[in-house]
């Protein structure tokens, strides 16, 4: 058995599962926390739908991406 093989692999496995975790969060992120509905302007609500959607369009990419990745 190579040990520094087996380093290696497990080494990219974890740093994988960190850049996945990492990304996740980020994208999670970027719709913010939104206020109470009777707070928000017509602008910011128009703002809130507009990076729900950036969120789900990146996500899809991701789950895309997690594909071709391995």
């Amino acid at each position: 058995m190579d040990w520094n093989r087996l380093l290696q692999g497990m080494g990219g496995r974890l740093l994988r599962q960190a850049l996945g975790m990492a990304m996740k969060h980020g994208v999670d992120r970027i719709g913010g926390g939104p206020k109470p509905k009777g707070e928000l302007t017509d602008a910011e609500r128009r703002h809130h739908a507009k990076s729900a959607e950036t969120q789900k369009r990146l996500q899809q990419m991701m789950r895309i991406g997690r594909r071709f990745w391995r």
